[in-house]
């Protein structure tokens, strides 16, 4: 029986921006949380937490995202994935979930003489340890990363599938083996190219420069259409995009901070006016600056627990 798959992104455009699903309830005790989510703006934050004996990703299909561990931030881009240890206490560090496509797995971890998602124990802890062992977190993914989290809705949605629970453990395996693919390539192809490495290095140094897209291209000695273009396929967003995320980062660590008005900030990051630096401010975090300095200086970041269901 041949299954069609649809669009998860098309399907669920007209109903709620999330969509958080427990497939214990399909049979399937190692995955309490599949979720999916698509903003047009930004959200709140996410707050520190940890998910007990849980393994959680990530995939970030369109847009942008920033996740903090420990001292770490992490900035997501289209097309990357994104892997937490188990227990492992993480948050969006204070920033916003930000406007783009985003799917989340949570995986519990078996003890080390149970199988788990059809797998024997062996093949269970050969392939839970692959993960566990990672240095690394973040990770360009391939397409195919996509369409296997959209197979689990699809078979979570069809009940009268042959053998549904079988397929959702296979697709499930196939996920997180894929997963291991792309992090064995992270080394050769997913760090960008010197000269776009140098040209966002430039921009971090400097947020208050005034950038001209034509200088920047230059610079690397690329036509203006190639240098956009090379940029967002290596960083997930335009190189104006990047600019104005970076002022807008800069301009949020200088407002947890006392003393400076908020128009001497905006001006000082290169915007013609403080009303257009607080539109652009609000795009990018979902808060006005002044709202974004009130909260930030009455935050008290909360730690709590959970089991995977949130």
């Amino acid at each position: 029986m041949r299954i069609r798959y649809t669009n998860i992104v098309a399907k669920y455009m007209d109903a709620p921006h999330r969509r958080m699903l427990d497939l214990r309830q399909d049979g399937l005790p190692e995955i309490p949380l599949l979720g999916w989510q698509c903003y047009s703006k930004a959200r709140p934050d996410l707050p520190l937490h940890r998910h007990s004996g849980c393994m959680e990703f990530h995939y970030c299909e369109r847009g942008n995202q920033v996740f903090q561990v420990g001292e770490r931030l992490y900035r997501l881009q289209g097309g990357d994935w994104f892997f937490n240890q188990p227990n492992e206490l993480h948050s969006t560090g204070g920033y916003p979930c930000g406007p783009g496509v985003i799917y989340c797995l949570i995986v519990k971890v078996p003890k080390t003489d149970q199988g788990f998602l059809g797998l024997s124990s062996g093949e269970s802890r050969l392939l839970v340890n692959r993960f566990v062992q990672m240095s690394d977190r973040q990770f360009k993914a391939t397409r195919g990363i996509k369409l296997l989290f959209d197979e689990l809705f699809q078979l979570h949605d069809h009940r009268e599938i042959f053998l549904r629970k079988s397929r959702m453990q296979s697709t499930a395996v196939r996920l997180l083996l894929t997963m291991l693919d792309c992090s064995a390539r992270h080394a050769a192809k997913s760090q960008p190219s010197v000269r776009i490495t140098h040209m966002i290095q430039t921009i971090r140094d400097c947020p208050q420069g005034e950038y001209r897209l034509e200088d920047l291209a230059r610079q690397t000695h690329l036509s203006l259409a190639r240098f956009k273009g090379r940029f967002k396929v290596e960083m997930g967003i335009s190189p104006w995009q990047f600019i104005l995320q970076t002022k807008i980062e800069a301009a949020q660590k200088r407002l947890r901070e006392e003393g400076e008005s908020i128009t001497k900030i905006a001006i000082e990051l290169g915007f013609v006016s403080s009303q257009y630096f607080a539109t652009v401010f609000k795009r990018v975090t979902g808060m006005t600056p002044r709202e974004y300095r009130n909260r930030t200086a009455l935050h008290v970041p909360s730690t709590r627990r959970d089991d995977g269901q949130g």
